[in-house]
């Protein structure tokens, strides 16, 4: 219905065109009464120019549409207008209350105009209209806005419009029309029976105009700005919450966006940012056709401060963490269509248009191991037998990887208790998974070397324990390990170096086994190895010697050489063992053993072991108290000059008297000492009360002045830090000459470090004391570092000796002699028990023997009767 009002006023009789918003004959908008009745209030209008006609527009409805197509709100007939041309709002200030109007160049989807617009003359693309603003488009089209309060105004904005005759008044309500599409103006006698595709489209435009008004009015900021991050557009919440906001500038809020979707490779990107205090969450959607990038800012400030709150429950964790990231989807039942969220597509990895609404576009890219779960748990929520749906699944993705995702939903009933709807959120839970993983693996494996802990090597063992008795005939076996001179290797180069090695020891283990074999790491240096499936003992015995001559290699360590090797326990374990915890235990004690008969060795658990470990820990706890109780005491064997039969001195042996046992074998306790670290209070007992000795004898017997002592120095004693002041302050406080003191120490020793032993024995020697290799040959020498060290004599160890009365065991002795003096160095042969072998050794220019053909060792009585009987005739 249209309503013809004149108002007349110095000449001008302006008729007014209303539409009715009501829809009922002969009634006006409540603003055209307002304005015809002369009232005060704010009144936005425009003042249109161009070649045909020339009008005024009272502006009622909250969006225009402006260009050349007759579908738009504003029709200007110009060749230099674009079919849709411009876009004017009207935009509610949030802090004033009031309304303005806005105009953007181009259409809703972005497309811009082709000449653009100007303002006041001045170019742009968006601008908020202020009252007397003239916007020009091209040459014949113009149209200037005002903003009047009252009549009076509108008569001096009239009197500022020149050449205009008859303006017209124009007011537009079509979006109220368009929401009753098939309505048209008037009441229901005035309708048409089919509405005209003008109409029809323009009822179409202006809904798309209402849409976008949204922008406008949203409480959330919205930002738009060109590939180079350059402000393009802005809406009025972006400009209240963020004051400093500038069309046509840049802004931090818009750093490196251009980055997060790639300069256009990406349509959507998602970023958390701070600023002035607050975190945003940045939804980044790329408009590549416009070379534009639309930011949409959700405040998140609150959201943090509950997500650090919130983190000790794993579903409140995964809830707050991925907040606005999570996609969702709305599925109708009824007709079985399934909304998707863009963000639900792009978490998937899926395009826009990979992904239609079929509830197939879901479940086909589910993991198929996973589908039926599933379905199964919508089925049982749509049944009623679960308050809520949940399902946890796996989507492949384009490069192979798998993503776990987490779907929750609620369902719609009917009135007749029918599932109507469910909708629900869908999140990316995978870096959960991916750390429930990581603890998994962490709580079953050493983090140093990655190799199973006790928890899993039990478990693996309680697995083969129940198979051995479905399997008749098949065993299973457990080697365990333990490094030697490990704490010798951690006290000389650090705890570093120790924890290099053990990795490589790991790795090494690795090679030497089966896949169905497992190699775990109890801690500290121990190991253990689990044989699988084995026919006899024997595989068990030969996978131990494997793993043996893999270990006696150097291992390259920070810089270093490094030499070790390993004492292992065997336990063979059958139907007859019921609990893994006893194999274990039976494997630990036959490396005990094996760990006291010596280095580099195994030993087979056998029914007397378990006797022989307690009477070892027994052994140990007597052991602790020895050195207070005063039960060592020190025995000295003669080294004699096989020249001419000469005592030239002694080399101090340790004895232990034990109140109950007696006299304890070193071979029984030295290596006991060792492990437990006692050895290195004990080896500076050893040394300050042979040196003590040998002084007196020396003030005793004037003629035997330079009468020498020797005394052992084990691998953990040499390693000490204050070792050589510790040597520099007992030969001092004893008062003997450093030259009769001879130091003993293993190729054990200098092998550990070679680099680092050579540079401790060259302080050693300018404190005048003399160093001797004691058991040349039966280690791990190498004779490039051998040249290396300032040492004084080798020993030849006895078992080389025994060999002497065979060519190949009087060869190597040669060798050993002629390597000595060719390195400037004397020999001392040990264990000599016949005058053969002293004519043979004589005879090859051994300097020095000691041995039971000369004299067994000897207290301090005997070897003082000795030394009269040798040294006084």
């Amino acid at each position: 219905m249209v309503s013809m009002v004149n108002y007349s006023d110095g000449g001008y009789t302006v008729p007014f065109k209303i539409t009715s918003r009501s829809h009922k004959k002969n009634s006006s908008s409540p603003q055209f009464d307002a304005f015809k009745g002369q009232q005060s209030g704010e009144y936005h209008l425009l003042s249109i120019e161009d070649k045909q006609e020339r009008k005024i527009l009272l502006l009622e409805s909250s969006s225009y549409s402006i260009g050349r197509h007759a579908a738009n709100s504003i029709v200007l007939n110009s060749p230099e207008i674009s079919r849709h041309h411009a876009s004017l709002l009207r935009i509610l200030n949030p802090k004033t209350k009031k309304y303005y109007f806005r105009i953007v160049d181009g259409d809703l989807n972005g497309k811009p105009s082709l000449n653009g617009f100007s303002i006041n003359e001045q170019r742009c693309q968006a601008q908020d209209l202020e009252n007397g603003d003239v916007i020009s488009f091209g040459e014949s089209s113009k149209i200037t806005y005002h903003c009047i309060s009252d009549l009076a105004e509108f008569r001096t904005a009239m009197t500022q419009v020149k050449g205009v005759p008859v303006p017209s008044l124009v007011s537009a309500a079509l979006p109220e029309i368009l929401l009753s599409p098939k309505k048209t103006f008037g009441d229901s006698k005035e309708k048409s029976t089919d509405a005209s595709d003008a109409e029809h489209e323009n009822n179409v435009d202006s809904s798309i105009y209402r849409i976008y008004s949204f922008a406008e009015l949203t409480p959330n900021p919205i930002i738009e700005s060109n590939f180079e991050e350059w402000i393009t557009y802005a809406n009025p919440s972006a400009h209240v919450q963020f004051s400093d906001i500038k069309v046509g500038e840049k802004h931090p809020l818009l750093e490196g966006i251009a980055e997060l979707i790639q300069d256009g490779q990406r349509r959507h990107g998602v970023r958390e940012i701070e600023f002035e205090g607050a975190m945003y969450e940045q939804s980044v959607h790329c408009i590549v056709q416009s070379q534009l990038i639309r930011s949409y800012f959700v405040d998140i400030t609150l959201r943090k401060q509950l997500e650090k709150k919130l983190h000790e429950s794993e579903q409140r964790y995964i809830a707050t963490t991925q907040g606005a990231n999570d996609g969702l989807w709305d599925w109708d039942l009824v007709n079985q269509r399934v909304y998707f969220s863009p963000r639900w597509k792009a978490m998937i990895g899926a395009l826009e248009k990979d992904i239609g609404d079929r509830p197939e576009d879901w479940f086909e890219r589910v993991h198929p191991l996973d589908r039926d779960r599933l379905r199964q748990s919508l089925a049982q929520h749509l049944e009623h037998k679960t308050q809520h749906f949940e399902c946890e699944y796996r989507i492949p993705q384009k490069d192979g990887s798998l993503r776990w995702f987490l779907a929750r939903g609620l369902a719609i009933w009917s009135q007749d208790n029918q599932a109507e709807r469910i909708a629900g959120s869908q999140t990316d839970i995978t870096e959960y998974y991916r750390i429930r993983e990581q603890l998994t693996h962490d709580a079953l494996h050493d983090p140093m070397t990655g190799l199973p802990n006790r928890t899993l090597l039990m478990d693996r063992l309680d697995q083969s324990i129940k198979s051995l008795k479905r399997q008749e005939g098949h065993l299973c076996a457990l080697l365990f390990l333990d490094l030697d001179r490990f704490k010798l290797i951690n006290d000389s180069l650090g705890h570093l170096a120790g924890d290099q090695l053990l990795v490589q020891v790991s790795q090494c283990l690795r090679s030497c086994l089966r896949e169905e074999d497992t190699v775990a790491r109890l801690g500290g240096d121990e190991f253990v190895v689990l044989l699988n499936n084995i026919q006899s003992t024997e595989m068990a015995i030969a996978t131990a010697k494997k793993i043996s001559y893999s270990l006696n290699r150097p291992f390259q360590v920070g810089g270093h050489e490094i030499f070790t090797s390993a004492s292992i326990g065997i336990a063979v374990g059958g139907s007859d063992y019921e609990s893994s915890e006893d194999l274990l235990r039976d494997a630990d004690t036959a490396m005990y053993i094996a760990k006291h008969s010596g280095e580099n060795r195994y030993e087979i658990f056998g029914s007397g072991m378990r006797v022989k470990a307690i009477d070892q820990l027994l052994l140990e706890t007597d052991l602790k108290r020895a050195l207070d109780r005063q039960e060592f005491s020190l025995v000295y064997q003669p080294i004699i000059a096989l020249k001419d039969q000469q005592l030239i001195g002694f080399e101090a042996l340790l004895r232990w008297h034990h109140p109950e046992r007696g006299v304890v074998s070193p071979a029984d306790f030295i290596p006991l000492a060792e492990e437990t670290g006692l050895i290195i209070p004990i080896g500076w007992w050893v040394l300050r009360e042979a040196c003590h000795q040998v002084h007196s004898w020396q003030l005793q017997y004037p003629m035997l002045s330079t009468l020498t002592i020797s005394v052992n120095i084990s691998n953990k004693q040499f390693a000490q830090s204050d070792f050589v002041n510790k040597v520099k302050s007992i030969t001092q406080d004893v008062g003997i000459n450093p030259t009769t003191l001879k130091l003993e120490i293993t190729e054990g020793t200098v092998m550990i470090e070679p680099s680092a032993v050579a540079a401790k024995l060259k302080q050693v020697k300018t404190l005048g004391v003399e160093l001797m290799m004691d058991d040349f040959g039966t280690g791990y020498s190498s004779l490039n570092y051998l040249r290396t060290f300032p040492l004084d004599t080798l020993k030849v160890d006895q078992s080389f000796v025994d060999q002497m009365g065979c060519d190949d065991g009087f060869e190597i002795v040669k060798t050993i002699i002629n390597l000595a003096h060719n390195l400037k160095m004397q020999v001392v042969a040990e264990g000599v028990e016949d005058e053969v072998q002293v004519r043979n050794l004589e005879a090859l220019g051994c300097e020095y023997a000691q041995g039971y053909f000369f004299s067994r060792p000897l207290d301090r009585s005997g070897a003082e009767t000795f030394i009269q009987a040798k040294a006084l005739g």
